[in-house]
């Protein structure tokens, strides 16, 4: 009878504590980078909130996956997902970093503009070149939105700290204009009680494309489930999941 029980206590050992019977979730997780930059990325009240880290969790959730989602600055984040330090990102195309890469799905599109205070539109690209509209323009140290505005030497620079001092400068004419993007600015400027004070939405330069992206040498332990994720994102965007997150942050009214 005692050779019986110890036989069941060892089995029940067994099954309890075997690899083979470990929560399937400690093999599933992976790690997600998220630019540090609100309001894509930031913590409030000890928690990460913020578009990416919403867009990554409806993701994870749809392609039933565990996620670690890591803030990081936006060089860091692109760095991460090239050398294979972090499984997936979300960031903006970048040729440059073709060979490392893989695009995986398309999730927005914002527009780079160049903001200007309320009484001093921009109607043309010409107009930019004229001194006596645009004398100088502030941009985001580490930023690259625009390399043809950036390495002109028609026009003069201004390298800005953040969002605050670019839309406190530009309202004070301290600049004249300001090398941004078109949501986030409008975001910032509303949390400064400035909105009224620009020519939104400002003259468009380009746009860029936010993508869901993978490195190209993934973990071979752990591999990324690519098809699902891809077919996970395709669904969030056509039901219109995304646009739905981009408006909860993004405020436009």
């Amino acid at each position: 009878m005692t050779s019986l029980r110890t036989r069941h206590l060892t089995l029940l050992f067994l099954l309890l504590f075997s690899p083979l019977f470990l929560p399937c979730s400690q093999a599933d997780e992976y790690t997600f980078a998220s630019i540090e930059f609100e309001p894509f990325g930031y913590v409030e009240d000890g928690a990460i909130k913020g578009i990416i880290p919403d867009i990554a969790r409806a993701i994870a959730d749809e392609a039933n996956i565990q996620i670690e989602i890591t803030l990081l600055p936006y060089s860091r984040v692109v760095n991460y997902i090239k050398n294979g330090n972090a499984d997936f990102a979300i960031f903006s195309r970048n040729s440059d970093n073709d060979d490392e890469v893989d695009y995986i799905s398309l999730l927005f599109i914002q527009n780079v503009i160049l903001l200007t205070k309320k009484g001093n539109p921009l109607l043309s690209h010409e107009e930019i070149y004229d001194p006596d509209k645009v004398a100088s323009i502030g941009y985001l140290r580490g930023t690259n939105f625009c390399p043809e505005i950036l390495l002109d030497d028609r026009l003069s620079t201004f390298e800005l700290k953040d969002f605050t001092q670019g839309l406190k400068m530009l309202n004070s004419n301290r600049i004249s204009a300001f090398l941004t993007i078109d949501n986030t600015a409008l975001y910032e400027s509303k949390k400064l009680g400035l909105q009224s004070s620009f020519e939104f939405p400002g003259l468009s330069l380009k746009t860029i494309e936010a993508w869901l992206q993978v490195p190209k040498q993934g973990s071979t332990d752990n591999p990324l489930p690519i098809g699902k994720i891809r077919s996970a994102t395709e669904k969030l965007t056509t039901e219109g999941k995304v646009d739905e997150i981009l408006q909860q942050y993004l405020i436009t009214n």
